[in-house]
């Protein structure tokens, strides 16, 4: 399913070019799908941009770098540029029903919603039958989505299509061993968190909440590290709410969704390394935990270090698309 899809350009076969422009920088990442081979990791770059001059800049340097020019690209919003809203579907038929979602929407986001680009996808399996169904649906100002169309432009990138992180995360997610019997997939970044909930390639559900990460520090090491007892105060408190939020997550999955409880939790790279911490998750949890590794996932002809991972695993996961029908 291709969100915010209005341009109708072809990209070349088999391979998805992706943009993601964050408060941090500018980053870039091309995935070959070879016919019947595993996705290959063809290109990965970030530059670090502090404003939105910086940040044009990056981008027209890494376009040039990497001969870009005139390449179609798909890019991922920032979490800040959208509205992710769980609602209730209408039922009417398939044709009429973005139509109809964006009048069920227009008095729960903070703009008008003549000036929205709306775009839906499915919750499947509820676990009552007689449940309504409920739907994802994205909510974006069409001017923001039009300075992205013209930022990427004014570059010689030509975009097709606009996606957002939770369904990036979910792409990154299904590569993943355990979302064979289903995962929480874990993405920290800014202040705020992420989280993904997924089986078989499946989005359940996505939760993105607050979180002090500013006050996470790495400090200690050997057991004690293990255990907590090394860390500062605020390393806790945030990895306690942090505790908080999964189970959330958790406790909505298991009474809304007719599948197995979850039981692994898998963190996405984070360039701030916090001796114990996924123990720490998984003692609290009751859940496998484990900080994954880019480089074990997914075939590339480059070495990912922890940093460039940190930054870059939406804007691979987005690389990562299959296109579908859109609803």
């Amino acid at each position: 399913m291709s969100l915010f899809s209005i341009f109708n350009r072809q990209r070349k076969t088999g391979t998805f070019i992706s943009v993601g422009i964050t408060p941090e920088g500018v980053g870039v990442a091309s995935v070959s799908r070879p016919e019947a081979v595993s996705p290959v990791l063809e290109l990965c770059d970030f530059r670090e941009a502090a404003d939105e001059d910086a940040r044009r800049a990056a981008l027209k340097a890494l376009t040039k770098e990497h001969g870009l020019d005139q390449a179609t690209c798909c890019s991922v919003m920032e979490p800040d540029a959208y509205s992710l809203l769980l609602v209730e579907a209408p039922d009417v038929p398939p044709d009429e029903l973005k139509a109809a979602m964006r009048w069920r929407i227009k008095d729960l986001i903070d703009f008008h919603i003549d000036d929205a680009v709306v775009d839906v996808f499915d919750v499947p399996d509820q676990k009552r039958a007689t449940a309504s169904r409920l739907m994802y649906v994205v909510a974006a100002k069409a001017q923001v989505v039009r300075d992205r169309v013209d930022l990427l432009e004014s570059v010689g990138l030509r975009l097709s299509a606009i996606d957002v992180p939770e369904l990036a995360l979910r792409n990154m997610a299904a590569l993943l061993p355990e979302d064979v019997a289903g995962l929480a997939f874990l993405h920290l970044a800014n202040n705020s968190g992420l989280i993904v909930l997924t089986h078989q390639a499946t989005l359940y559900l996505a939760r993105r909440f607050p979180l002090a990460l500013g006050n996470l520090e790495s400090s200690g090491s050997g057991p004690a590290a293990n255990a907590g007892e090394g860390w500062p105060s605020t390393t806790r408190d945030v990895l306690d709410g942090l505790v908080v939020e999964i189970q959330r997550s958790l406790d909505y999955y298991d009474s809304h969704f007719a599948q197995s409880p979850i039981r692994h939790l898998v963190i996405a790279p984070m360039a701030l390394q916090v001796p114990g911490m996924t123990e720490y998750l998984a003692r609290q949890l009751g859940l496998s935990a484990r900080m994954v590794d880019l480089n074990a996932v997914i075939d590339s002809g480059q070495v990912l270090d922890a940093e460039l991972q940190a930054h870059c695993t939406p804007i691979i996961g987005e690389a990562l698309r299959v296109e579908g029908k859109a609803l």
